[in-house]
């Protein structure tokens, strides 16, 4: 078995992987069909495709999802290095003009469902695995690849590898998902708490509206009021969108009212704070003091929302950790530019890695800026000259993490 050492070594391990072949994986990919809960014939594909390849992968059974694929290449020690990615896509959405499961290739995009978001990237951790076993060198460190489900609704598949224990010996995970290109390392994200509030009035006839207290009156007034509250920074973290790194809150849901003519005594928010490091995760006295100023003669309940899914916590992983620089090392060495690093503005399943598991965790892969990133949106499509490149960084710094003691 081969030691590994100089960078000259590495990179000519990655070297040999050949981009068509990524490409040619990540159409066939796009061509399966594999919306949210109906993850299944994703996975089946996955699980034969690793087989075939030589590996003894396994499925982990995720409730009301399909279930998950987990490989691994031992290399007879405790640790692991992690490639991670979804294999769920949103549901097709109306306007596409593409198949969108037809993966055409035009003008240098792929075109489809997932193309983008994220079965690109998906291919290119595939085949960065792959290679990464098939070079024979000796590793400090043993690779698991990762295929989840539910991404794309509650992190249904990340939470599960988690409690059934995948991420106990894990030293660093790399998630194949790009925002913005190769250029861009997410090295940390937002987080989200949820809340419920009830405003409950008085009901009266609708003639007298005098001997009545309107909920739905004094929503709008809270409503407004929780339009004029300040928002906090994390000082030196920038967003995705190349802003000060920042909260942000939005009224998701409100409700209230009957059909009768009466005044309505009840009303319902659901709203949501999308939270920073270092701030405050529960907002809950925040909202108190709001409406205790507002003096409503309505009675007003709050209720965070604690159930599996519901709170992601923020993160980031410091800029100069042994994974962030060695992912910027190699994003410079295919792309001779220095990768930006960014805090992302959605949650997302590495949330869940870096909370729950405790796991050093970044993100970088495939994506587009401005009008080609359509994430979510029919016409999704990638460019396909990062996919083979994806796969050599991939694979240069899974196995320089890997090779350290």
């Amino acid at each position: 078995m081969k030691t590994i050492g100089l960078d000259t070594e590495i990179a000519s391990i990655s070297e040999s992987i050949d981009s068509r072949e990524v490409i040619a994986l990540a159409q066939e990919l796009v061509r399966v069909p594999s919306e949210y809960r109906k993850e299944h014939a994703v996975s089946r594909y996955i699980f034969r495709k690793l087989t075939k390849w030589g590996f003894r992968p396994k499925t982990v059974k995720v409730d009301g999802f399909g279930p998950c694929v987990v490989c691994q290449h031992e290399a007879g020690h405790r640790r692991s290095v992690v490639l991670n990615g979804h294999m769920d896509t949103v549901e097709v959405k109306e306007g596409w003009k593409h198949d969108p499961f037809g993966a055409k290739i035009e003008n240098g995009m792929l075109y489809g469902l997932g193309a983008l978001d994220m079965k690109s990237g998906l291919a290119a951790l595939m085949i960065a695995f792959r290679t990464i076993a098939e070079s024979g060198v000796k590793l400090h460190c043993n690779v698991r690849f990762q295929g989840v489900t539910g991404e794309e609704e509650n992190s249904a598949g990340i939470r599960t590898l988690i409690a059934r224990g995948f991420f106990k010996d894990a030293k660093a995970t790399i998630v194949g998902e790009g925002i913005g290109g190769m250029g861009v390392i997410t090295h940390g994200r937002r987080g989200g708490s949820y809340y419920n509030i009830d405003v409950i009035g008085k009901s009266a006839h609708g003639s007298t509206p005098h001997l009545g207290v309107s909920a739905i009156a004094d929503a709008a007034r809270l409503v407004t009021a929780l339009d004029t509250m300040k928002m906090r920074i994390s000082p030196g973290l920038i967003s995705d969108s190349g802003q000060q790194l920042s909260e942000s809150q939005l009224v998701l849901r409100i409700s209230g009212g009957d059909v009768s003519y009466s005044v309505p005594d009840k009303c319902s928010l659901r709203m949501m704070r999308a939270t920073v490091p270092g701030r405050p995760v529960d907002i809950t006295e925040e909202l108190q003091r709001v409406i205790k100023k507002l003096d409503l003669k309505s009675t007003v309940k709050i209720k965070m929302e604690r159930g599996p899914g519901d709170l992601l916590k923020p993160y980031f992983s410091p800029t100069d950790s042994e994974l962030v620089n060695t992912a910027s090392k190699w994003i410079k060495h295919y792309t001779s530019t220095d990768p930006r690093l960014v805090c992302g503005l959605s949650e997302a399943d590495d949330n869940k890695i870096a909370e729950l598991a405790r796991v050093p965790v970044i993100c970088f892969g495939p994506g587009e800026r401005g009008k080609l990133a359509r994430y979510h949106q029919p016409e999704e499509a990638v460019s396909v000259a990062q996919l083979g490149t994806a796969a050599k960084i991939y694979c240069s710094a899974v196995l320089e993490l890997a090779s350290a003691p």
